[in-house]
């Protein structure tokens, strides 16, 4: 296995949280889960997976979410970890990520402008993990993340 690297990018599409932050991204339906006498929240999704309601870490809300897309023929779509503090994470659904590189990111107001082609899977990748979002639409966003 390799090593987990932070990475700063800009990427577009819907910032989701996650149980740290009371999944702010997401208007959707929340339920608590308890095990071991912690307590956390995440997306009452029909999907949910054992590991999700047993135990309090992101990553099995972040596999579940790409497996359904997967399934829903959306794995070109990329779900994200990102830093919400210094212990804490949350995920950004994203169609395009743009790395840094440790260099200043050059903007190119044609390729921004084109995303929009992107909306349409993102939306159905929304219905398909059957969450709901705070924003209306797609947006641009600068996050660190981990791969």
């Amino acid at each position: 296995m390799g090593a987990i690297e932070n990475h700063t990018a800009l990427m577009y599409g819907y910032r989701l949280g996650g149980p740290a932050d009371g999944w702010a991204g997401l208007a959707s339906d929340l339920t608590w889960y308890s095990a071991d006498g912690e307590s956390w929240l995440m997306p009452r999704v029909s999907w949910a997976t054992e590991a999700m309601r047993e135990e309090n870490h992101s990553d099995y809300f972040a596999g579940a979410a790409e497996e359904r897309l997967a399934a829903f023929g959306l794995g070109g779509l990329l779900l994200r970890t990102y830093s919400i503090g210094p212990d804490d994470e949350g995920h950004i659904l994203a169609a395009t990520v743009r790395e840094a590189d440790w260099k200043p990111l050059p903007l190119d107001l044609a390729a921004m402008s084109a995303v929009s082609r992107y909306d349409e899977p993102l939306a159905r990748a929304l219905s398909a993990l059957e969450l709901r979002p705070h924003a209306m639409k797609p947006e641009w966003m600068m996050a660190s993340y981990y791969a």
